[in-house]
């Protein structure tokens, strides 16, 4: 049992997203005393059901329960429906659950906005001023500004905290409909026997454009990103679908003999990979070409899109952006100056992302972190996306596209496992030298080469993690000894409860757990 020596000492976490939710739970864990900041009425982020959440009635998860999962908290539902990719209102209870059950929620203040954090240095050691206002939800304005000092602070505020602004505004000022944002997409009801156009080539994009298709009289979709999309899940194993991201990318067996690839052939690797598992996408040819020998992998998941294309119920505009409109007409154009043109657009759904919002740090805070939202993939510049050597007792946790649960979970223990003194966190020297990598992912060309997702290999980025926190098993020691549990963990699952197996606030359940998951993926093993 580790000793919880840090009973006097206060963490803040900024933002009640997922990211938020497991660097309090840690905290807790650590015997800190922490205060979570939520700027809305519920947390989840995301998927919050409130009108706060960008999900929409019936989203899906991209990849399957395991890998939205923590590691020390599984999903309670009914194993027939195991393997399953949970709906936004699931992904919330689950979220929920996690939080009432680790205490997180009775330590979280909602609508509670952080207006400014900033560092105050009293001579022995560094602490964080914040200045914060409660909303008053029933006057819907704000009350007294709140000034506390904490001694650590973590920032979890995530990649979607505003929209995104779409640069072709003033093209559609003429427009006589309505411009809706991707958050406020819930369902199509608004929708109903309209023509709507969708701008942008994100997953949201693509997901609510088939979301819609069944209602509306047409769904135009604008966007010249090239893309994959692809099934959520993939036929293998004799046939049986299962999820593609977990059982095709997610395996050590593949991740570790790529390690010393370079990008462009790691590119050109997946690149052919994703080409066979979106057939369909080769034979409709809807976006413009990618050229797996040099240009990076960018995939989407939605299971439906194809049909909606082969029922004509969605028209893809690959070639051509918005140049102007006239009323309810929308005039495209492409490089070459051709024009196409869509009579009686009724409404436009601007799909083109989000940012990071980090308007409580002065500039000099921004400027140390190297923030820049010309880099959405990866905002800042962080030693493991985590630590910055110049900001003492400060954390960020899932600020780069895209962290699973897992990854944020494995940025929470590092960091605050580093501040409550379970491990020793590397010298300013080590983290000034291992940011280098960082920056050179950030200045890779984006139409050649610069990945999807900022981590190379999220398995592998958990690993090392991991392997710092001391939660690691070692793989040759299992291979040796538990050969059932070695060959699940290189070959088929990457598992949040392997990193519960041994170490800090390790769980005697944990191999159980996994083996039980497993088995409802391949129905081939009895519980051992």
């Amino acid at each position: 049992m580790i000793n919880n020596i840090n009973q006097k000492k206060r963490v803040a976490v900024i933002g009640g997203g997922p990211s938020g939710i497991v660097s309090s739970k840690t905290a807790l864990e650590c015997g800190f005393d922490v205060v979570l900041f939520e700027k809305n009425d519920n947390i989840g982020g995301v998927w919050s059901i409130g009108e706060s959440g960008k999900a929409w009635e019936n989203m899906k998860t991209h990849i399957s329960y395991v890998s939205m999962s923590f590691s020390d908290f599984g999903w309670d539902v009914p194993n027939e429906r195991k393997p399953f990719h949970p709906y936004k209102e699931e992904m919330f209870k689950y979220l929920y659950d996690y939080s009432k059950h680790f205490k997180v929620l009775e330590n979280t203040r909602l609508n509670t906005t952080v207006n400014n954090i900033s560092m105050v240095d009293n001579n022995t050691s560094k602490q964080w001023l914040i200045k914060s206002n409660k909303t008053n939800t029933v006057e819907n304005d704000k009350c007294e500004q709140v000034e506390e000092i904490f001694d650590f602070v973590i920032i979890c505020t995530g990649m979607f905290s505003k929209k995104r602004d779409i640069n072709i505004m003033d093209k559609l000022k003429n427009f006589k409909g309505k411009i809706w944002s991707s958050n406020e997409y819930k369902n199509s009801k608004p929708f109903v026997d309209k023509k709507v156009l969708v701008v942008g080539g994100s997953s949201s994009a693509i997901e609510i454009s088939t979301a819609m298709a069944n209602h509306t009289k047409m769904v135009y979709l604008n966007s010249k990103k090239s893309v994959y999309v692809l099934k959520r899940k993939f036929p293998l194993l004799n046939n049986d679908n299962l999820p593609i991201f977990d059982h095709c990318l997610q395996k050590r067996s593949i991740n570790y003999n790529t390690e010393k690839i370079s990008i462009e052939e790691i590119n050109k690797s997946l690149n052919n990979f994703l080409n066979s598992a979106s057939e369909n996408q080769r034979e409709n040819k809807l976006f413009p070409y990618r050229n797996p020998e040099t240009q990076s992998h960018y995939y989407i998941f939605s299971d439906n899109f194809f049909e909606m294309l082969k029922e004509d119920k969605i028209k893809v505009i690959g070639k051509s952006l918005i140049d102007c409109c006239n009323g309810n007409q929308m005039v495209f154009k492409d490089s070459y100056g051709n024009i196409e043109t869509i009579d009686d657009v009724d409404d436009i759904i601007n799909c083109v992302g989000y940012d990071v919002d980090f308007s409580f740090f002065s500039e000099d805070i921004k400027k140390i972190i190297s923030f820049d939202l010309s880099s959405p993939h990866l905002p800042i510049i962080l030693y493991n996306h985590t630590l910055s050597p110049k900001l003492d007792n400060m954390a960020f946790v899932g600020i780069y596209r895209t962290p699973s649960l897992l990854e944020m979970e494995m940025q929470a223990r590092y960091a605050i496992y580093g501040f409550a003194g379970i491990i020793k966190l590397p010298t300013k020297e080590t983290m000034f030298e291992g940011i280098k990598s960082v920056e050179k992912i950030r200045d890779l060309n984006e139409d050649i080469i610069r990945p999807q997702f900022a981590l190379e290999s999220n398995l592998i980025f958990c690993d090392q993690l991991a392997k710092e926190i001391g939660v690691l098993p070692d793989l040759n020691e299992l291979k040796e000894n538990d050969p059932l549990l070695y060959n699940i963990n290189w070959d088929y699952l990457f598992h949040p409860s392997y990193y519960r197996i041994i170490g800090p606030y390790s769980d005697p359940e944990a191999r159980n757990n996994l083996i039980e998951d497993y088995n409802h993926y391949f129905k081939i093993l009895k519980k051992q």
